[in-house]
């Protein structure tokens, strides 16, 4: 018989604030790549995997190329998960976020592809490249289209602040914002109100 992962609620990078769940993170645009893996290396933040993340985006918010609020059901290949987000802002810690673990990722895509039947429904791919420093969880992310960027996501905002002061992160911080605005941001509006896949990237 096969065995049902148990339900959990998102591992890493959260506080509780009553009975709402905060993911605690920040993207940093224009970091030069090499040299900051470089520094992760020096000092001694540990590479845990590259990961490859399929996903299907299923908006909440149906204003046109705003996506704050979504349902994203992910896998790599090995586990999977169904996400709740919402985003109220750019700030760190302004993201509720609920995450549980599934065992059919097939299943769940086809289950939800019938909400909102008729509305955007968005498969999207990219790789994340993760490593562990300190308590925080930090982010080399690949996506098609558009530069490399890194995210940092820890309990606290004093961490992740005191995260990038310690790795001494090179680049533009933009904040706790969904991948719509981090398109909009290199001229690309729209680009990923739709499929987003690298063989279709390497084709344009």
């Amino acid at each position: 018989m096969r065995k049902h992962p148990t339900s959990s609620i998102l591992v890493s990078g959260v506080s509780f604030n009553g009975d709402s769940l905060k993911e605690i993170e920040t993207k940093i645009m224009d970091v030069g790549i090499k040299k900051f893996r470089k520094s992760l290396r020096a000092k001694g933040a540990k590479f845990i995997e590259k990961v490859h993340y399929r996903r299907l985006v299923v908006p909440l918010d149906m204003r046109p190329n705003y996506i704050d609020e979504f349902i994203r059901i992910r896998t790599d290949g090995k586990r999977s998960t169904i996400t709740y987000k919402y985003r109220k802002g750019k700030g760190l810690s302004n993201t509720e976020e609920i995450e549980t673990e599934i065992y059919d990722y097939d299943k769940a895509v086809e289950i939800f592809s019938k909400v909102n039947e008729g509305g955007p429904h968005w498969f999207q791919e990219n790789y994340v490249e993760k490593w562990s420093y300190k308590d925080a969880q930090v982010d080399i992310c690949t996506w098609p289209l558009i530069p490399q960027f890194v995210e940092i996501e820890a309990p606290t905002e004093k961490k992740v602040r005191s995260t990038i002061d310690s790795l001494g992160v090179e680049g533009e911080e933009f904040g706790n914002v969904s991948m719509v605005k981090v398109y909009n941001r290199y001229g690309l509006k729209g680009r990923d109100s739709g499929n987003l896949s690298f063989r279709r990237s390497r084709r344009a």
